[in-house]
């Protein structure tokens, strides 16, 4: 039941990602849930689990954006190898690691898009705006997917 949780999250957030408008205040930032996603799996799953999960994510990332096709799949898939590696001395329910690992991914992520593309002027900014949404977004996919993992569970 953990597979069908997590690949329905993936297509869900995906779909999400990319059909909800930018936000024009922010300077026409689309919410990532793709991020959260990844952290939740390496936070919560077996290593090849969330490797697997990193690494589609960043595929599907990488085909909503007109960035390199492969760089954001590389980066999920290195912060989630990390995260992974000392996942016993995280405590995955503590509200900071959550965060935590959510604006990490979103922000190197950011970072290697802006990097491989050029560094324009308003990079730093937008990623900066992109994990603050992060601190918002990563939590409450944490909350929906134990809810539906536990549920899937009790059924």
């Amino acid at each position: 039941m953990n597979a069908v949780v997590v690949i329905t999250a993936l297509l869900l957030g995906t779909a999400l990602q990319a059909r909800l408008p930018a936000i024009g205040w922010l300077g026409g930032l689309r919410l990532e849930f793709l991020p959260a996603l990844v952290a939740y799996g390496a936070l919560t799953l077996r290593r090849g689990g969330a490797l697997a999960l990193a690494l589609a994510a960043g595929f599907l990332q990488d085909s909503l954006s007109a960035g390199p096709f492969g760089l954001t799949a590389l980066v999920y898939v290195t912060v989630t190898a990390s995260l992974t590696g000392l996942h016993e001395a995280f405590e995955r329910e503590l509200m900071p690691v959550q965060i935590g690992a959510g604006a990490a991914l979103t922000a190197v992520g950011g970072f290697a898009s802006a990097i491989a593309c050029g560094f324009p002027a308003e990079a730093l900014w937008k990623i900066a705006a992109l994990a603050g949404l992060s601190l918002i977004i990563t939590p409450v996919m944490f909350f929906v997917l134990e809810i539906a993992h536990w549920r899937g569970r009790t059924e």
